[in-house]
């Protein structure tokens, strides 16, 4: 079976903010943005990070993550490890997107700003000890300069 390119199987769907004079509203994930597969809830998560910091830098077997920025700016970058494609995606919160992470592809962040970057991810199946799905995969060193 051929497997697609990675720019097939990461998806990037800009976001559109509602405002009005009270603030806004970001809707990031909705079911009918989940795979036909995903039956049940996984977990939703903030990660941040300091200036320069690198977080992630792995890969899952089985789960599907959907990462949105919404503090700062941001490289993500994404990498194949079984063909070595490379993918990476500048993000910053004023221009909101959702990038959605399959099972197999690496991928890591590096907060590209001045203060703390903050993404908002969903996970479709919650982390379990007992049985890790974080296969550790270096998509970005941490003394790899921007």
């Amino acid at each position: 079976m051929s497997v697609p390119p990675l720019e097939k199987r990461v998806t990037v769907r800009p976001l559109r903010p509602h405002r009005d004079a009270r603030g806004g509203l970001l809707k990031i994930l909705m079911r009918s943005h989940l795979p036909a597969h995903a039956h049940t809830f996984g977990e939703i998560y903030i990660s941040w990070a300091e200036p320069g910091a690198v977080k992630a830098n792995h890969y899952h077997r089985e789960t599907w993550e959907w990462f949105c920025l919404i503090e700062g700016k941001g490289l993500l970058a994404l990498e194949d490890p079984q063909r070595g494609e490379r993918l990476e995606l500048a993000l910053d919160a004023e221009h909101p997107l959702v990038v959605t992470v399959p099972p197999g592809v690496a991928h890591a962040f590096r907060n590209t700003g001045s203060g703390v970057a903050r993404l908002l991810a969903y996970a479709d199946r919650p982390y379990d000890p007992e049985h890790p799905d974080t296969i550790p995969y270096e998509v970005i060193r941490s003394d790899d300069t921007e």
